[in-house]
């Protein structure tokens, strides 16, 4: 069984290493093999429904993140490593408490990253630690300004995004016709997060002519697009939401 080691940040360098070499000696407790059967000498842990629950959820939050994020890293090697979010605690021991199962489904569910500091978390959290997502949402897309005037018709709306990201270089477009210009920002930030969408440049239509369009969209898809742009009523406009990324490692 082999599973992928990632560091803190999630680099995008990460290598393919026998389960026993994932988990580094301050991890000792996890050096073991899933696939055994139980032994006499394995720690016990004393834990609840309610805590398990929690865990249950938390890894399936992560392991959901990584598929649609195209992540090549291991969901689970991520859950065993001390994360700054967590306050230096493993996942799969911190997300069993009520504040850090919170903090999870925040980075997670907001697409922040791999890790974040606890405290930018917390403030996406309301008073009484519960998750209020319509503020929450309300607050990421403050944060994201676009040029488009209000829309009273669907139109074509494009976002080309050339961003940092965990530990590469990220080149990415979206296009979509819609009629609210919230749409393709809540898209961006959903798939790439809060400060690629921020650094992303959002348009009307459709410009072949740059030299991000002419490096990633086909001949074929920019003739359809520039189609699109000039009448979204059309059959072929209905119900296209296009995204193109690429990766490069750093």
């Amino acid at each position: 069984m082999v599973m992928q080691q990632i560091d803190l940040v999630g680099s995008k360098t990460a290598t393919t290493k026998p389960w026993q070499d994932v988990i580094k000696a301050p991890l000792s407790r996890w050096d073991i093999d899933p696939l055994e059967a139980d032994a006499a000498d394995d720690e016990v842990v004393v834990t609840t429904c309610r805590r398990l629950l929690r865990l249950s959820i938390a890894a399936t939050e992560v392991g959901a993140r990584f598929a649609l994020d195209g992540m090549e890293h291991d969901p689970a090697a991520w859950m065993m490593t001390p994360r700054t979010v967590f306050d230096d605690r493993c996942p799969i021991d911190a997300c069993q408490d009520l504040d850090a199962f919170n903090r999870n489904v925040v980075l997670h569910g907001l697409g922040l990253g791999l890790d974040a500091e606890p405290t930018y978390v917390d403030d996406l959290l309301s008073d009484d630690g519960a998750i209020d997502i319509d503020d929450a949402e309300d607050r990421r897309m403050d944060d994201v300004v676009v040029p488009f005037p209000s829309l009273r018709k669907p139109k074509l709306l494009t976002c080309w995004v050339d961003a940092q990201q965990d530990g590469g270089r990220l080149f990415a477009f979206c296009a979509l016709v819609t009629d609210r210009e919230e749409d393709l920002v809540e898209r961006v930030i959903g798939r790439f997060g809060i400060p690629a969408a921020m650094a992303a440049s959002y348009h009307a239509g459709f410009d072949q002519t740059t030299s991000m369009a002419t490096a990633m969209i086909s001949p074929a898809m920019a003739d359809m697009l520039l189609l699109v742009a000039e009448d979204p009523s059309s059959p072929l406009a209905t119900g296209l939401d296009v995204v193109l990324e690429q990766r490069c490692a750093a």
